[in-house]
């Protein structure tokens, strides 16, 4: 009698896995594909950037203004694709764009990491992670031993426990990252009140933003007006909205500001500074503990762990 050989069964989760990560990652390609297509037949050329502009609805949002001069001598302006909460350049910082020379006005592109590869890298990242786990269940589900031959209840549980392991290290990987993200966060802000310069600000008005998708609820941010060491006056918006804004018009507040882009600034309070990585080290924390707990639990010899009493 010939045993034939034994089929391989994914489960819907192995297959869910396998065709999301690799989906991300070929979408991260395509956008990549996309980008360098897009600029194939453009002009690369240094510009400088001269301005921030505000969006129209909230003046929470910077967008960069770079000027620059075409090949055939002509002054142009044109303004970013993506904008930040905080300016995220320098006031007369070069940077090299790529434009259409025919029509210098239209779309061009930054030609920066940040602005034209990180989605793409962010893709890439989840996509190989959720491809490599389900590469991991996939050897789950492989047949381990020979055609026609059952799976003793030994080597079931023992199957399992080398699956719940590799479920275990997700929300391990999940915090892990969070916390990475936090303590980014935090160093940041220590290089930020190292460097940045301190005045005295007053709060001159309250912006009112309708929150996304929730058209009758409403968010307020304080705008601040200082001067800086040369006498020039600022106004910026406070970096965080809420329902319920604590500060007043006339308030005085201590004010955090670059020196070189003064329109880089911020409010030196503690939920001002530290409420990003607050926010990241309490999400990534439980993800983290709980992680480990169940790895610990499980063990990594893929036999779970008995208390001795």
């Amino acid at each position: 009698m010939t045993n034939a050989p034994r089929q391989v069964s994914l489960r819907k989760s192995t297959l869910i896995l396998l065709l999301l990560g690799g989906g991300l990652i070929v979408l991260a390609l395509i956008l990549s594909g996309a980008s360098l297509v897009s600029t194939h037949d453009m002009t690369a050329v240094d510009g400088s950037v001269v301005r921030f502009d505000g969006n129209a609805q909230s003046l929470r949002s910077y967008t960069p203004v770079i000027a620059f001069t075409t090949a055939n001598g002509q002054h142009a302006e044109v303004t970013g694709e993506t904008s930040s909460t905080q300016p995220s350049y320098d006031i007369g910082q070069t940077v090299q764009i790529f434009y259409d020379a025919a029509h210098p006005e239209r779309r061009a592109v930054i030609n920066d990491f940040t602005q034209r590869w990180f989605p793409a890298t962010v893709l890439v990242a989840i996509g190989a992670a959720l491809l490599g786990i389900g590469i991991i269940f996939y050897r789950g589900d492989r047949p381990r031993f020979p055609s026609g031959a059952a799976l003793s209840y030994s080597h079931r549980k023992q199957q399992r426990s080398r699956q719940n392991l590799v479920i275990s290290l997700v929300p391990v990987v999940i915090g892990t990252a969070f916390l990475l993200a936090a303590a980014a966060s935090g160093l940041h802000e220590l290089h930020i009140g190292q460097k940045f310069n301190r005045a005295q600000g007053r709060v001159v008005g309250v912006l009112e933003n309708e929150r996304p998708y929730q058209p009758h609820s409403r968010l307020y941010s304080a705008v601040i007006v200082f001067k800086t060491a040369t006498g020039r006056q600022i106004s910026f918006p406070q970096g965080s909205s809420s329902t319920h804004n604590d500060l007043r018009e006339g308030q005085a507040v201590d004010v955090l500001y670059d020196a070189q882009t003064p329109e880089r600034a911020m409010i030196d309070s503690f939920w001002e500074r530290w409420g990003l990585a607050a926010i990241l080290f309490s999400i990534g924390f439980p993800f983290f503990a709980v992680g480990v707990f169940f790895v610990r639990t499980i063990g990594f010899g893929g036999k779970a762990r008995k208390r001795v009493t």
